[in-house]
């Protein structure tokens, strides 16, 4: 009797694939580390019933939540373009800051993204390679620590103006493909790291994944703007690229934001940018 019942109860609920995507937004909550956690979800308008869309993973910065990083870079308007879920998860209130130094009396955070993950593929039809991760500041240093523990989740992350000088030590279990943003008059976090020996410093961080990468040391550079410059290393392990968008005088921000203004301030849209980094990955 057990066992049938299981069986209707799993027959009654049909696989993701099989239902209608839906479009808009929908906040969700589930259970991770004993805590009651929360993320907006954003089904892109327009997805075709069973098409397995991209992930993509939005961390706010310190004081944030996942809403109001939805408002804040307009990567919504991006999904709606091109057909991708945007995930944007809270840290736990009432001062909402992303525990990215595995600080062991604080939210086990790399345990919520996975747990969310979960959920997600779950509940959605997703495809489970092209997971990717990016965050502003605070969720910048939570997105570095993501590529680094659950490296066999994640297919890319794309840090912004983030934190990385107190990160432990990265040990990937696999190696993945890095897109760092970062503005040179950024004085939250410096982008040439702290005084006196520059930890943390953009560049720095960067370097540490083109040689766990293992990329040749000389990217390609482009200069995109007076004010922008991209480097690039393609000639990294299979299927794995790290570029660096250096922005001169950019300050801490996620840059361009949001994405839905035509121009974009300063001539650069992090939303876009971002997402065409993850994209170009599967081309």
């Amino acid at each position: 009797m057990l066992a049938a019942a299981a069986s209707s109860a799993t027959a009654a609920t049909p696989p993701p694939c099989s239902r209608g995507a839906g479009s808009g937004n929908r906040l969700i909550s589930i259970p991770s580390g004993g805590v009651r956690r929360y993320a907006l979800v954003h089904v892109a308008a327009g997805t075709p019933k069973g098409v397995r869309v991209p992930i993509v993973l939005v961390l706010h910065g310190a004081g944030g939540t996942g809403p109001r990083m939805a408002t804040y870079t307009g990567m919504s308007a991006v999904a709606d373009r091109s057909r991708f879920l945007t995930v944007y998860p809270s840290a736990v209130p009432p001062h909402p800051f992303w525990n990215y130094v595995l600080d062991p009396k604080k939210p086990n955070d790399i345990q919520f993204v996975s747990d969310l993950i979960d959920h997600i593929e779950s509940t959605r039809c997703v495809d489970s390679k092209r997971v990717y991760v990016t965050g502003v500041s605070n969720g910048g240093g939570m997105t570095a620590l993501v590529g680094c523990m659950l490296a066999g989740r994640v297919t890319a992350i794309a840090p912004v103006a983030g934190g990385y000088a107190r990160l432990p030590q990265c040990q990937p279990s696999r190696p993945v493909s890095v897109l760092e943003m970062h503005g040179t008059a950024d004085k939250t976090v410096p982008y040439n790291g702290q005084a006196p020996n520059g930890a943390g410093s953009a560049q720095g961080y960067v370097h540490g994944w083109v040689e766990r990468d293992g990329c040749a040391d000389k990217p390609v550079l482009r200069n995109l703007s007076s004010t922008v410059q991209r480097f690039d290393w393609l000639d990294c392990k299979p299927g794995v690229r790290v570029a660096h968008t250096r922005i001169a005088g950019g300050t801490h921000e996620w840059p361009g934001w949001p994405a839905t203004r035509n121009p974009p301030r300063k001539g650069l849209s992090a939303s876009w940018t971002v997402w065409r980094f993850f994209a170009h990955l599967h081309r």
